[in-house]
């Protein structure tokens, strides 16, 4: 039994896995073109796993593999309670 993945770098590296070879890269412009916070080269980055950012693969993925269910595990934790008050 493997322990629970725990870090988003763990879960974006377990993401890919599952991924990486049914992600088209019309995901990126579909994403540039609808207004989002990253560039084109920021995520073509993330997509190469040049760049380790869960949240904007999880969109990737939303936007490229719409009927791929993400697995609850691997989607990133909220905060809890601010670190600082």
């Amino acid at each position: 039994m493997h322990p629970p993945l725990s870090t988003d770098r763990q879960k974006y590296f377990q993401l890919m896995a599952l991924v990486c070879e049914d992600l088209p890269t019309t995901a990126i412009d579909t994403l540039v073109r609808s207004g989002h916070e990253a560039t084109s080269a920021q995520l073509t980055a993330v997509r190469q796993c040049r760049k380790v950012h869960l949240p904007w693969l999880i969109d990737l993925v939303r936007a490229g593999l719409p009927a791929f269910v993400i697995p609850l595990d691997l989607l990133p934790a909220a905060a809890l309670a601010p670190l600082f008050s």
